[in-house]
């Protein structure tokens, strides 16, 4: 085991109400957050991690940053986990911050009594993760961000399935309207 403020570099994100004009246009939404989890496994692996502090969705804590979001200005509600690659792999410490039971019993310890629910930079540098070789590390994290990745696919196909039938019954009601 090892603490993950050994091989990371962990900074919370601006406070929002200090942002400029310009920024607050360029703000990481939890929209974007959302986007990032599900298409991780296309994500460069040299990009930052991005952390919620304060999840209100279990399971959906981590998640590397896309190109397309990794320049924008993140809020106090999320982390930037920078990680040493040589050491540990992006996509299994956000399988790890995700999934792992052990991560959630010492969160749920470390904030027993507290009122705020908030994993602070500081509180996470402490996280002790396990680290098997690099082999085992990538091998979880492909299974993961390809899982994840297909499901992601499969509801969008899913909605558009959706998308296409409402919008045959719309057509048949207006058409039956008309009569």
């Amino acid at each position: 085991m090892v603490q993950l403020g050994e091989l990371a570099e962990i900074v919370s994100g601006s406070n929002i109400v200090r942002l400029s004009e310009s920024q607050q246009d360029r703000k990481y939404t939890t929209a974007d957050f959302e986007h990032d989890f599900y298409t991780m496994k296309l994500a460069n692996p040299q990009n930052a991690i991005i952390y919620q502090q304060s999840s209100s969705m279990p399971h959906m804590s981590a998640a590397i940053l896309s190109d397309a979001n990794k320049e924008k200005v993140i809020s106090q509600i999320f982390a930037i986990i920078r990680i040493d690659v040589s050491r540990l792999n992006p996509w299994y410490l956000c399988y790890l911050l995700n999934q792992s039971q052990m991560i959630a019993h010492q969160y749920s310890n470390w904030l027993q009594g507290s009122v705020i629910v908030r994993f602070s930079a500081q509180l996470m540098k402490g996280v002790k993760i396990p680290l098997p070789d690099m082999t085992v590390q990538q091998n979880i994290g492909k299974l993961y961000a390809t899982a994840l990745y297909q499901n992601y696919l499969e509801v969008m196909q899913a909605n558009r399935r959706l998308n296409g039938v409402l919008s045959v019954l719309r057509d048949m009601d207006e058409q039956k309207g008309d009569k």
